[in-house]
């Protein structure tokens, strides 16, 4: 009997010890990313308002078949250890981004380009003399689903529709991000600016024959993050 409180002693100061040196936090923003480098389905525009240009001479502005979307993130995250002055940690985040134009046509209208994004990455935290700032750099993978490459109007599923919903492919995105949080409160932290670089490459041949197979990323964002209390 006596053994057992002490092993029950014991594990609780190990527990307290471990949650002591571990972090945990959810967070919640919002962000846009730029889509770039999609091929353009309507080479014959020559609206400039439609930026969707490729080989056509009498287009009035160069090529641009890009896609700004935007929308929520959220996440979590659980920092383990330190490694010198970095705090390690694990990061788990989904998007939800919509823009109201294509890149791949002249197209246009609510939703019309969409992605779906979940990425696990390793975070680096770095410790500062200013105890309130708190510089991270994070290697993020996962997978997108997204209509951004496809032909506004097609679908395989629905090839006789005159409106047939679009095609949404699969992606392996890896995504590289650099930010800056802001302690306001022992559990509360204002992520102030976020940037991310990275790239998404479809996965299979179920995306229209000529469209793009590769998507480079540019993103910005920013949020409120909310964790265990810190001293």
């Amino acid at each position: 009997m006596r053994f057992g409180k002490w092993l029950g002693v014991v594990l609780l100061w190990l527990g307290c010890g471990l949650m002591a040196r571990a972090q945990a936090g959810v967070y919640i923003g919002y962000s846009a990313t730029r889509m770039t480098g999609i091929t353009c389905f309507d080479p014959q525009t020559a609206d400039p308002g439609a930026q969707c240009f490729t080989t056509n001479p009498s287009a009035l502005t160069t090529p641009n078949n890009h896609v700004n979307p935007s929308g929520v993130f959220l996440g979590g995250t659980y920092d383990f250890r330190n490694v010198g002055p970095v705090r390690l940690g694990v990061d788990l985040r989904y998007n939800h981004d919509r823009a109201n134009k294509s890149a791949s046509s002249g197209a246009g209208g609510l939703n019309t380009t969409g992605a779906n994004t979940v990425l696990a990455g390793i975070k680096g935290t770095v410790h500062t003399p200013v105890k309130w700032l708190k510089p991270y750099a994070e290697m993020a993978f996962g997978w997108t689903s997204s209509n951004v490459t496809e032909p506004f109007g097609t679908s395989i599923s629905f090839p006789s529709s005159p409106t047939p919903p679009r095609l949404y492919d699969n992606f392996f995105r890896y995504e590289g991000f650099i930010g800056a949080d802001i302690r306001i409160a022992p559990t509360i932290d204002i992520r102030a600016i976020e940037f991310g670089l990275g790239n998404m490459n479809r996965l299979g041949s179920t995306g229209t024959p000529g469209s793009t197979t590769s998507v480079g990323l540019q993103s910005i964002g920013a949020g409120i993050v909310f964790h265990l209390p810190t001293k």
